[in-house]
């Protein structure tokens, strides 16, 4: 059978990896509730796909075997300041594949399609010194999903999302306080995101905590609190402030879901001495009952693929995976640890 050829993807070819993308999608839809059905459309995710491909930072190839297309794959390079409010959650020099930046032909082995352009892709990166590669996946493809793990890829990340008219029922009935936080309420914001931020610093999450970005976070946040439209939820046990739930729109939520009528929760933290009492529960209850009222048919957030008390939580409480986030972290000392002549 004949190899697989890549090359650099040209203008001309955006109009191609469009329809593998939507063909992608298509059959993406069979198996997950809550996508875009817009990116069924071609033309749709040539949109989508064109400013990736064209940017300063991205670098695309496009695999073809007999000249025929059958998959492609478009990386960007990450260039975050350390004090940037993301490289709270992107590191700053890194490459991010996004969801839209990939799709394999539904014939092809996606295996033999990935190791090719990743191979020609991950020798530029590293050459340049990137060596933390992620890569956003549809959840559930565990062909293409395989092929990501054989190349070295772990999963970081998991995007889910739930209807919001679900009913959330609350493990621990028990008499809470539950405001709209103000921008008055900054500091106790901050020191509930920082609780968060301690318990993801934990194993086996090991998120690191970033003080060249506090300043960038407190005013992401305050910037938020101010608007009148998304609120952040704020759970008072007894007079003390115990976990907090808060939303954007639109958020991160990832571009093959459904958006319109979306909302985004974007932090979910409860206190260490109040977990396991029933205020996450009670929270979510609260926050779904606002959404639907306000017309969002539906949530989105991500949570660490590896948190122990979180990724049960969402997914017991009826958030199903739409996307993951994978990372593949090369040792560093390749730059220098090369064969001898």
């Amino acid at each position: 059978m004949p190899g697989i050829q890549v090359r650099d993807i040209e203008t001309d070819d955006i109009a191609v990896c469009a329809a593998l993308l939507a063909a992608r999608h298509r059959r993406d839809m069979e198996r997950l509730p809550h996508l875009e059905p817009a990116l069924q459309d071609t033309a749709t995710c040539e949109a989508l796909i064109a400013p990736l491909a064209a940017g300063d930072r991205s670098d695309g190839l496009l695999a073809e075997r007999e000249g025929r297309p059958v998959g492609f794959l478009i990386g960007e390079r990450m260039m975050l300041a350390p004090a940037d409010f993301a490289s709270n959650f992107v590191p700053p020099h890194s490459i991010v594949i996004p969801v839209e930046g990939h799709a394999f032909a539904e014939s092809a082995d996606a295996l033999e399609v990935l190791w090719p352009l990743y191979a020609e892709l991950a020798a530029r990166w590293t050459r340049d010194g990137f060596f933390t590669h992620r890569a956003a996946i549809p959840a559930g493809d565990l062909a293409a999903q395989e092929a990501w793990v054989t190349l070295g890829f772990g999963r970081r990340l998991t995007a889910a999302t739930r209807v919001t008219s679900s009913p959330v029922k609350v493990t621990h009935p028990r008499a809470l306080r539950i405001e709209h936080a103000s921008p008055e309420d900054i500091d106790e914001v901050m020191q509930l995101i920082g609780e968060q931020n301690s318990w993801h610093w934990q194993s086996p999450v090991f998120w690191p905590v970033l003080g060249d970005a506090e300043a960038a976070a407190r005013a992401f946040n305050l910037n938020a609190l101010r608007s009148s439209e998304i609120p952040y939820f704020v759970a008072y046990d007894e007079g003390r402030a115990a976990g907090m739930q808060t939303f954007l729109r639109p958020g991160f939520t990832p571009p093959i879901v459904k958006s319109e009528s979306n909302v985004y929760l974007f932090e979910g933290v409860v206190t260490a001495e109040a977990r396991g009492g029933g205020i996450g529960t009670a929270l979510l209850q609260e926050s779904m009952a606002w959404a639907a009222r306000a017309g969002f048919e539906t949530c989105t957030l991500h949570y660490a693929s590896a948190n122990p008390l979180g990724a049960p939580f969402w997914l017991r409480n009826g958030f199903v995976p739409v996307e993951h986030t994978m990372a593949n972290v090369i040792d560093e000392r390749i730059a220098w640890a090369r064969p001898r002549p």
